[in-house]
């Protein structure tokens, strides 16, 4: 006797921007036909960001802004919130290859777009994952506060909302930052969160250094002061509480750390009760034994002072404060996990630059198109020569 399969309801959002607008009725009835409405927003932006929120709400996908204003509207436009209550998942081709999408929202957005003019002024979610990064970006809220609100009926009211997207003109603190983090993109923080979401030592001392396996939306999302341009390893600002905050972003097959380990502490992270993600206590460990003996990190005594506590705390009974001891340990730890160092000839024979620049150059010109890779290669040469 088999069992049936529980059917969770999905919230999704679709957005009838303003030049799609003239046709709100006769988008709703379609809409209805398959989802229930919960909420509508009639969503305003500044008139000056219009431009830099859309970059920011599409990031890599869109690439040409300005096009697309031209082809939305800039005016206000309407967020309509839906429930699926019957989800069905299937491959579908995108912006970004081939997903697994919610094929009833896929294909609605597809039948909704017949009905209007112009070129792709409506915009739906594809799957969960999308409907949180649009609805956090939006509103300031994610999906489950939005499924918490969704209960209420409709009341058929259109309520406005007079704001551009969350962090536009820079993050009240770092507890907001986090949470649009945390809502639309996977990451850890590396190392010296332990005084988060205080970041006085920051702000004194250094940098945030972020790790992620989506490299291409973080300056979207964060909102850099300078986009990442071509080269990928370069810190970036955002402003959080009026001051200016580096972010130094590691990424999956970057070469920081090996890729199978990058891979892994993404997979193994954990959540601080302060709300934000961190490496396993393992992998924060040998993350900063890794820092310390392969990276040449200066040994302070804060991090000697870290990797006692914590050693001790995985059963480690060698004297950690000795270089030799750490060199060992960290040696054992790479070869029972098959990691390999970065700076190896067969990592490097792998992992070459050239492999790397040609999915750089393969990726701009995919989603930004040939001008953006000449201007980011422009850049890349400047910064090359002044080296």
């Amino acid at each position: 006797m088999g069992f049936k399969k529980e059917v969770i309801d999905e919230i999704h959002l679709f957005i009838i921007w303003e030049n799609a607008r003239k046709e709100t009725t006769k988008l709703f009835t379609e809409i209805r036909k398959k989802f229930k409405i919960n909420q509508v927003y009639e969503i305003t932006w500044t008139p000056d960001n219009v431009i830099h929120n859309l970059k920011r709400f599409y990031g890599v996908t869109l690439p040409n802004p300005e096009k697309k204003a031209k082809q939305c509207g800039k005016g206000s436009f309407l967020l309509v919130i839906v429930t699926d209550k019957n989800p069905i998942h299937g491959v579908r081709g995108t912006s970004m290859g081939k997903q697994v999408v919610n094929t009833n929202i896929y294909d609605t957005k597809r039948k909704i777009r017949q009905i209007v003019t112009g070129e792709y002024p409506i915009h739906g979610s594809i799957h969960q994952k999308e409907a949180n990064h649009d609805l956090t970006l939006l509103l300031g809220k994610n999906i489950e506060q939005i499924r918490e609100e969704c209960k209420i009926d409709w009341d058929e009211k259109i309520q406005p909302f007079n704001s551009d997207l969350i962090g536009t003109r820079g993050w009240k603190d770092l507890n907001q930052l986090l949470f649009v983090l945390n809502n639309t993109i996977d990451y850890v923080i590396l190392r010296n969160f332990e005084m988060f979401p205080d970041i006085s030592d920051i702000k004194n001392n250094g940098d945030i250094d972020l790790l992620t396996n989506e490299l291409w939306q973080i300056p979207y999302i964060l909102n850099f002061e300078k986009q990442i341009n071509g080269d990928l390893s370069g810190y970036n600002r955002t402003e959080i509480d009026t001051s200016s905050i580096k972010f130094d972003i590691k990424y999956v097959g970057d070469n920081y750390l090996d890729e199978k380990w990058s891979k892994n502490i993404l997979k193994q992270r954990r959540k601080t009760d302060s709300g934000f993600y961190i490496p396993s206590k393992e992998d924060y460990f040998f993350t900063l034994l890794y820092h310390i003996v392969h990276q040449k990190a200066e040994f302070s005594k804060k991090y000697q002072k870290k990797l006692i506590k914590l050693g001790s705390e995985l059963g480690f009974k060698e004297l950690l404060s000795d270089r030799n001891n750490l060199e060992k340990i960290l040696t054992n730890f790479m070869k029972k996990n098959e990691y390999r160092f970065t700076n190896s000839w067969t990592y490097k024979i792998n992992h070459n630059e050239f492999t790397r620049l040609s999915q750089v150059i393969i990726k701009v010109l995919k989603h930004e198109g040939i001008t953006e890779l000449l201007r980011a290669t422009k850049g890349k040469i400047k910064r090359t020569v002044k080296k």
